[in-house]
């Protein structure tokens, strides 16, 4: 594990979708923090990931399977939406919780404004 070659404390930024196994990715998280490590999540996703909103039929295409799936996305969109805002508060709250600073990012606000934001609400924070 990447926790266990940080020799000294130091600041860890995660920048990812975090589309994995929840538990799993908290339990990395809290290793670090076990390590007095400082860590950052920020989790980017693309306004459609969060959104669902397709106007017509579409095909999803896995990355990293190149699997195709054809559908109509107007069917499942409330579903999609409500399980996408569970899994964000869900990560939320188990970052505040293992005291991991955590940030929402999307894709349509370019990095270094998100990033200038997030530091200047810390700096105020104190």
């Amino acid at each position: 594990m990447i926790a266990e070659r940080i020799k000294r404390r130091g600041l860890v930024i995660i920048l990812s979708d975090l589309f994995d196994r929840p538990a799993e990715v908290m339990s990395a998280l809290r290793h670090f923090r076990h390590k007095k490590n400082e860590v950052i999540v920020m989790q980017v996703l693309d306004p459609m990931e969060r959104s669902f909103a397709f106007g017509r039929d579409a095909v999803f295409k896995d990355l990293e399977t190149s699997e195709e799936l054809m559908t109509q996305p107007f069917h499942i969109q409330k579903a999609y939406q409500e399980e996408m805002r569970r899994f964000l508060v869900t990560y939320k709250k188990d970052c505040r919780e293992n005291n991991v600073d955590y940030i929402l990012l999307d894709t349509s606000t370019p990095f270094d404004v998100a990033l200038f934001e997030y530091l200047h609400k810390r700096q105020r924070i104190g």
